[in-house]
C-alpha cells in the first residue's frame, strides 16, 4: 500500500513538472500543446489527491504526516532527474507508471 501511495505522489509531481513548457521541451524536444498541458495538470491533481486519500485512509492520523514525507521525497527525486539526468526522465516516467499500475492491480486483487 505504501508503494502505491508513494508512486502516485511521484507520478503527480512528474506530471506537474511536465506541464511546464521548459521541462516538457527538455524531455520531448518540443513544446506541449494546450490540451497536453491540461491533461498533465488534471492527472497530477488526481494523483496527488488520491495519494493523500490513500495515506489518510490507511494510516489515520499519521497519514497526513506520511503524505508530507512522500511529497518531500518525490520533489527531491523529480528535481534531481530534471536538473541533472534529463535524458532518463522518459525511462523514469515509464517505470513509475508500471510500478503504479502493478501496485494498483495487486491492491485490487487482494
Amino acid at each position: 500500500m505504501e508503494l502505491l501511495q508513494f508512486s502516485l505522489c511521484l507520478l503527480a509531481f512528474n506530471a506537474f513538472a511536465l506541464a511546464k513548457f521548459n521541462h516538457f521541451k527538455d524531455v520531448f524536444k518540443k513544446r506541449p500543446t494546450n490540451l497536453q498541458r491540461k491533461y498533465l495538470l488534471v492527472t497530477a491533481w488526481i494523483s496527488i489527491l488520491l495519494s493523500l486519500l490513500l495515506c489518510v485512509n490507511d494510516q489515520s492520523g499519521y497519514g497526513a504526516l506520511l503524505f508530507c514525507g512522500y511529497m518531500s521525497l518525490s520533489t527531491l527525486i523529480i528535481m534531481v532527474f530534471y536538473n541533472f539526468i534529463t535524458q532518463l526522465v522518459k525511462v523514469f516516467s515509464v517505470l513509475n507508471l508500471v510500478v503504479t499500475a502493478l501496485t494498483t492491480l495487486l491492491l485490487v486483487l487482494n
